[in-house]
């Protein structure tokens, strides 16, 4: 299969880090996720299934060297889905290319090899003759970022992953969900905040998550606050009942007490 097929976006500055390979798989996890971090849970051949130009086999090997970096996890979500939470948190928006010749895919000899960019001059960055307009470089990979990111306004609607993710994994119907959805619509328009459609998916999970939290606190705070007031209306007729029984032994016993 030809890499070019792929159309993946391949940051050279984790390739540089990491290696070509884990950057590729990188590609592959933070297009699913939908954002730079977050958490999704997707079908088992979505994750394995994108780089075919690597065997499955491999892949593995490549996400549990990216897991023991502390980038990403992937764990087991159920029969034929897995988890996959990635932690991945540039300080800066990385440049990115494609990955267009399959010689271009080769493990990389030096995963920490030094960039000739180096902290200097206007912008903090200071280029090597030839290296390039790198600068320029970052500009394009930042507004090539910005146009993924839209802000949030009344026509948002759940995405069809979302709420399975919601009825399979948390047990939350959609009717809840939807219950809840117009608040958190109308606190993040007037937050002005700018997501990626998978980085809004992931924020209203942690809505829904939190607004049932409570909900089963208040819950349980009512049922609480009934059974004890079952508890003392019970005990009020126990003592009522007891006092009852004295009031009758005290006259049997007093044989001169004819008033009861």
């Amino acid at each position: 299969m030809p890499l070019s097929s792929l159309n993946l976006p391949i940051a050279p500055h984790l390739a540089q880090r990491y290696g070509l390979e884990q950057a590729l798989m990188l590609a592959v996890v933070t297009e699913l996720v939908g954002a730079w971090n977050g958490q999704v849970v997707v079908e088992e051949q979505r994750l394995y299934g994108r780089a075919l130009c690597l065997t499955r086999q491999h892949q593995g090997q490549l996400l549990s060297q990216l897991s023991s970096l502390g980038l990403l996890q992937v764990a087991p979500a159920g029969s034929g889905m897995v988890r996959i939470e990635l932690q991945l948190m540039p300080d800066f928006p990385l440049p990115v290319t494609e990955v267009n010749d399959e010689a271009d895919l080769q493990p990389a000899l030096n995963p920490v090899a030094n960039t000739k960019a180096t902290m200097a001059g206007f912008g903090g960055w200071r280029r090597d003759v030839g290296e390039g307009d790198e600068l320029s470089r970052l500009f394009a990979a930042k507004e090539a970022q910005h146009q993924h990111l839209c802000q949030m306004d009344l026509e948002w609607k759940l995405s069809a992953n979302i709420v399975k993710v919601l009825a399979q994994q948390h047990q939350i119907s959609e009717a809840f969900a939807l219950g809840i959805k117009d608040e958190f619509v109308v606190y993040y328009m007037d937050k002005g905040r700018r997501e990626t459609p998978g980085g809004w998916d992931q924020k209203f999970l942690k809505w829904v998550k939190k607004e049932q939290v409570h909900q089963q606190t208040a819950q349980a705070r009512a049922q609480r606050q009934t059974q004890q007031q079952t508890n003392s209306s019970n005990e009020e007729a126990r003592f009522a009942a007891k006092q009852r029984r004295r009031n009758i032994t005290a006259n049997v016993l007093d044989i001169n007490n004819t008033d009861w």
